[in-house]
């Protein structure tokens, strides 16, 4: 096997391990938009966060896991002066194949 096809193997699986290819596998922290409606959606001039964390068993295959958060989103929205909201993205960030997951819902209204 040449060594160009030794690196370009190695480039591929580094990338998606850190996270640089769809799927990251021991890092990932990505922003994404909660919806993709967004013919006519105002931006609006307030905004807020809320974090959901989860951690997850990942050797039993049982699927086992515990998740938190913090706020609900309508009463953060409220407590931010947010009543109208217009659209959320969704910030996520990954470690150790999925084993610890933040997620942060970024809202956003007037």
């Amino acid at each position: 096997m040449s060594t160009a096809i030794k690196a370009a193997r190695l480039l591929l699986v580094a990338l998606v391990l850190a996270g640089c290819a769809p799927l990251g596998l021991l890092y990932s922290n990505t922003v994404v938009p909660y919806s993709k409606k967004f013919s006519e959606t105002p931006i609006g001039t307030k905004s807020c966060v809320i974090d959901l964390h989860q951690i997850k068993e990942p050797i039993s295959g049982y699927n086992i896991y515990a998740e938190w958060s913090w706020r609900y989103i309508l009463n953060e929205a409220q407590k931010a002066g947010i009543r109208d909201i217009y659209y959320m993205d969704k910030k996520t960030l990954s470690i150790l194949f999925g084993t610890y997951k933040h997620e942060s819902l970024l809202i956003y209204g007037d």
